[in-house]
């Protein structure tokens, strides 16, 4: 792969991101529930840090024509547990689109922003660049489980992070 064609990807990455924090934060200005409403600024606030690293990476890309190695560390959706379970009602937003709706778009959004990383990661021939791009597919799979939690927590699925909150023989 030429450094044209990874400027090219970097690119389009930072086109993804800036999707998703557009998106996250007319969400969040729509929705009236603050939990719902703090969550989409977290998840604005995400996208705008992985933009932050695709930008030092174009940068080191433009400069020196050489891939940087950029740790990214764990965000704090993945290291704690979002408090969402109080969550009881689905809430409007100004323009009538429910919470609902918002949350199945942005679950469409992380699926397919994870699905690009995974896909850049498995066409990068060098390491830096694979662990790069699957790094910031693991971040985007935890905005996917967030998601799905809060959707299971409105929709009163019985799960709540993929585990069920009771068992039908009535064992807990």
């Amino acid at each position: 792969m030429s450094i044209q064609d990874e400027i090219s990807i970097i690119r389009e990455a930072i086109k993804y991101e800036d999707n998703g924090l557009s998106t996250y934060l007319e969400f969040a200005r729509k929705t009236e529930n603050q939990i719902g409403k703090n969550m989409f600024i977290r998840l604005a606030m995400d996208e705008h840090q992985h933009r932050l690293y695709l930008e030092d990476q174009l940068v080191s890309l433009l400069n020196d024509g050489k891939w940087k190695k950029i740790e990214i560390p764990k965000s704090e959706m993945e290291l704690i547990a979002p408090a969402i379970r109080e969550k009881q009602k689905q809430t409007k937003g100004e323009s009538g689109l429910s919470e609902i709706d918002a949350l199945n778009t942005a679950i469409d959004f992380e699926k397919k922003s994870a699905e690009f990383f995974r896909e850049q990661a498995e066409s990068a021939t060098e390491p830096d660049i694979k662990a790069f791009f699957l790094r910031l597919a693991e971040w985007e799979d935890a905005h996917f489980d967030l998601i799905q939690a809060e959707l299971d927590a409105i929709n009163q699925t019985g799960f709540w992070f993929g585990i069920p909150e009771f068992r039908m023989d009535g064992k807990f």
